[in-house]
C-alpha cells in the first residue's frame, strides 16, 4: 500500500520517509514510531502519530469488529512441513502471521524441517528468504528435496533467496532491510536458521543475559510485526540448553529452547523435535494460543520431512 493513499500524510512527510527508505504502508509499520523520529527528528510528533494511526488503521490494527477480523483472517496463507502429520498438530501447517519455532538438539533434523517448507512453499509458487546464521544451508540439498519429491528443482531455486549472517550487527541489517526485499520480490516465507546462534556467540556470560535478551527481543520482535503486516509466515529454528534434573528422564537432562521467555513470547506456536528410533522424529506443540498440546511422528530422509 502506497504512502500517498494516507490521506494524513503530507508531501513533506512522504518525501522525507522516501529519503529513510520508507516507501509503503507497511515498512513504515515495521519502522515504528521510534525508529523514524530518531531518523526524522526534525517531523512533528503529533503528525507522525497520527500517520502512524491512520497506517494502522488501513491495515487492520485499529478497532474493528469480530467479523471484520473473521474476513481478515480468510487472508492467512499456510504452509506445509512436507508431512501431513506434522502439519495436523499445526493446525493445518505453518501459518502466516505467525513466528513458528523448531527447536531440538544438533543433528535432530531442524533444518530439514525449514528445507522442506520452503521447498514445498516454492513447489506453489510462492517466493522465499532463507536466513542461513550457522553457514550451514546448502541449495544442493534443497534442490535434492524438489527431486526426490517429483518437482522441478530449476524452478525451485529461482524462487530462493538466500542470505548469510555472521554476526548480530549483519543480522540486525539483514531484518531492517527485509521489507525492501519482501516487497520487491513477493516474499511469503522467511526462513531463519538458526535465529540463536548469533546471540549465544557474542553475548557470553551471566553478565551479558540482560542485553542478550534485549537484542533477542528486537529482532524476534521485528519478525513478528513483518509477519503480520506482511501476511507471511516466519519459521525459526532454535537450540536448546540441558538442564540436570533430579529424575532420569531423557538422560537426566530436561531440554531446554534457547532464548528464554523473551523468545517464547514472540514465537508461536513452539515445536519440540527429539529422536525416535532410526530416522524417526516426534514433534510436540508445546506453546501455542490456539492449539492443544499434541505429537506427530515424521521421518527425515532424502526426500526431506515425510510421514513415516
Amino acid at each position: 500500500m502506497k504512502l500517498e493513499d494516507l490521506k494524513s500524510a503530507s508531501p513533506t512527510l512522504i518525501s522525507k520517509l522516501h529519503e529513510i527508505g520508507v516507501n509503503s504502508v507497511e515498512h513504515l509499520l515495521v519502522k515504528g514510531f521510534k525508529d523514524i523520529k530518531a531518523l526524522i527528528p526534525d517531523v512533528a510528533e503529533g503528525e507522525l502519530q497520527d500517520l502512524i494511526i491512520e497506517a494502522n488503521r488501513q491495515k487492520g490494527f485499529w478497532f474493528i469488529t469480530g467479523t471484520e477480523f473473521a474476513e481478515l483472517e480468510k487472508t492467512r496463507i499456510c504452509f506445509s512441513t512436507g508431512s501431513k502429520s506434522l502439519d495436523q498438530i499445526l493446525g493445518g501447517g505453518v501459518w502466516s502471521w505467525n513466528v513458528a519455532e523448531f527447536y531440538g538438539e544438533m543433528g535432530i533434523g531442524k533444518s530439514q524441517i525449514l528445507y522442506t517448507i520452503a521447498v514445498e512453499a516454492a513447489n506453489k509458487g510462492y517466493n522465499i528468504i532463507y536466513i542461513d546464521s550457522e553457514g550451514t544451508c546448502r541449495e544442493k540439498r534443497m534442490l535434492e528435496i524438489a527431486e526426490k519429491r517429483g518437482y522441478n528443482p530449476s524452478e525451485v531455486g529461482k524462487r530462493l533467496t538466500f542470505i548469510r549472517t555472521l554476526d548480530t550487527d549483519i543480522l540486525f541489517e539483514v531484518i531492517d532491510r527485509l521489507p525492501v526485499t519482501i516487497e520487491a520480490k513477493d516474499i511469503k516465507l522467511v526462513c531463519v536458521d538458526s535465529f540463536i546462534t548469533p546471540f549465544r556467540a557474542e553475548y557470553i556470560g551471566r553478565e551479558m543475559l540482560a542485553p542478550r535478551q534485549q537484542a533477542i527481543g528486537r529482532a524476534a520482535g521485528k519478525l513478528r510485526i513483518m509477519a503480520q503486516v506482511y501476511n507471511i509466515a516466519i519459521a525459526i529454528t532454535n537450540q536448546v540448553v540441558a538442564v540436570p534434573t533430579q529424575i532420569p528422564t531423557h538422560g537426566g537432562f530436561e531440554y531446554k529452547p534457547t532464548g528464554g521467555f523473551v523468545l517464547g513470547h514472540i514465537s508461536e506456536p513452539r515445536v519440540w523435535v527429539r529422536r525416535a528410533e532410526g530416522s524417526k522424529r516426534i514433534a510436540r506443540v508445546v506453546d501455542s494460543s490456539w492449539l492443544p498440546e499434541a505429537e506427530a511422528t515424521f521421518k527425515v530422509t532424502e526426500a526431506g520431512v515425510i510421514d513415516v
